[in-house]
């Protein structure tokens, strides 16, 4: 096996392991101040409002044109 091979194999490993977890628990965003400091921004999580119709485009049958089939 040549070395084009594993490296290949060695570049899915990420794909393989799959993607980092990141800490879903962070409410605010901490910024780097020029004079060295920091500064917390708040963030302030919504809950996502659930659809009243889970369907998209749904539509009736007699609400389209029938094709008249005497042309």
């Amino acid at each position: 096996m040549t070395r084009t091979f594993y490296a290949a194999i060695l570049a899915l490993v990420p794909l393989v392991v799959g993607p980092a977890e990141l800490p879903s628990t962070s409410i605010s965003i901490s910024a780097k101040l020029c004079s060295g400091g920091t500064i917390g921004i708040p963030i302030k999580r919504r809950e996502r409002p659930v659809p009243s119709c889970p369907e998209k485009a749904c539509h009736a049958g007699s609400c389209r044109r029938r094709f008249d089939l005497a042309q």
